[in-house]
């Protein structure tokens, strides 16, 4: 981790919101560096952490005047500016990188988290970590522009479970077999529903398979003894 962006991201993915970490001035630092870990190869941070960062690496015109050696005497109150500043800092770091489509996921998170989905969706939001809720938002993005709902489901399904398989079948009634490749867990079980209603069309049937798979003729892998369902 170098810059404080980086840092941003490796917090969230911890589940570390970024507004608990407090922003300190190293008084020892590399030059050639913004972050300032004692462990150069530091990948990961702890709950609350305070973090030590050399402001001259990237914002020495803002901060040159402010920590000045001779201004002494207001060390505290000092200590809480750099903070709030170094966290504005941070918010436009981790803004100046979006691009259109990201702000579109960012209104829809925003509107699921307004129970804009419902409130069960809204509670189911949290069993998907940060990358399984950008390739939600992704494919809910999509979804909008082509409507290509079934598509899309294969395509979310086996990115989120990635031993995943969906058959599709238009005999009489359109069905979709979902074998997930995965144990059944209350959380497993919430986000496949998740992705059925926001994905599946209205009048499809569906069949789920967890760990087992069901048997095909000419498949050998699916018709081990002991470890099929049948259909």
């Amino acid at each position: 981790m170098n810059y404080i962006w980086d840092m941003a991201i490796k917090a969230t993915r911890q589940d570390i919101e970024p507004e608990t970490i407090t922003f300190v001035h190293s008084k020892s630092c590399s030059p050639y560096m913004e972050m300032a870990f004692e462990d150069l190869n530091t990948v990961s941070l702890e709950a609350e952490p305070t973090v030590e960062i050399n402001p001259y690496y990237r914002f020495c015109d803002i901060f040159k005047k402010f920590l000045d050696i001779n201004f002494t005497g207001h060390e505290e109150i000092q200590a809480v500016f750099f903070d709030i500043i170094t966290h504005y800092l941070l918010f436009i770091d981790c803004h100046q990188g979006l691009c259109k489509r990201e702000y579109y996921g960012k209104f829809i998170l925003n509107d699921i988290e307004n129970s804009a989905f419902g409130q069960r969706v809204k509670e189911s939001l949290n069993v998907f970590n940060v990358d399984e809720r950008h390739i939600l938002l992704s494919g809910l993005i999509s979804l909008y522009r082509t409507s290509a709902s079934v598509h899309l489901f294969k395509q979310v399904v086996r990115q989120i479970f990635v031993n995943g398989i969906i058959y599709y079948r238009s005999e009489d009634t359109p069905e979709v077999l979902i074998y997930l490749g995965t144990t059944e867990t209350a959380i497993t079980r919430r986000k496949i529903d998740t992705l059925l209603a926001f994905f599946l069309p209205l009048g499809f049937a569906f069949r789920l398979y967890w760990e087992k798979h069901f048997g095909i003729i000419g498949a050998d892998q699916t018709m081990e003894i002991d470890n099929i369902v049948i259909y």
